[in-house]
């Protein structure tokens, strides 16, 4: 399965001079745990409510007025929208992040977090409890006497 498939379409962006309290509203307002930072539809980094937390609060010098683009990393990680599931996994645990931008061609397509490949395997694992069921009567005779 490609990352394309389990990703969000809907990317929540925010510009480089918004203030952190825009980020917080805006997070808040489209019920999100990151924005995506972008200039001219350049994606130039990820920030999300922890970093938020970690910046204002962990004597990181930033305030509700500092620029969303002061804190941001600046080696944004994205992956190709046509990787693999296991590839997305292997990037995510290699570079330490929860969520990717998903591009095609350069061009931002969606966005991808941990929270989705779990929800993908719930399904998976559904499907395979599924087929189980079907195809094993012994099974099915073991419920039927409980």
């Amino acid at each position: 399965m490609a990352v394309i498939d389990i990703a969000r379409e809907t990317v929540v962006t925010v510009e480089p001079d918004a203030t952190l309290s825009d980020v917080v509203q805006t997070m808040q307002t489209q019920r999100v745990g990151s924005v995506l930072v972008a200039s001219a539809d350049d994606p130039l980094g990820l920030v999300s409510d922890r970093d938020l937390a970690f910046e204002v609060l962990d004597e990181g010098g930033a305030t509700g007025e500092t620029p969303v683009g002061d804190i941001i990393d600046d080696d944004l990680v994205t992956v190709p929208a046509d990787a693999g599931v296991y590839d997305l996994v292997d990037l995510m645990s290699t570079k330490g992040v929860r969520r990717l931008p998903v591009v095609d061609d350069g061009d931002l397509v969606g966005i991808v977090s941990l929270s989705d490949v779990v929800v993908l395997l719930g399904m998976e694992l559904q499907h395979v409890a599924n087929t189980i069921r079907a195809v094993s009567p012994a099974y099915e005779q073991r419920l039927s006497r409980q």
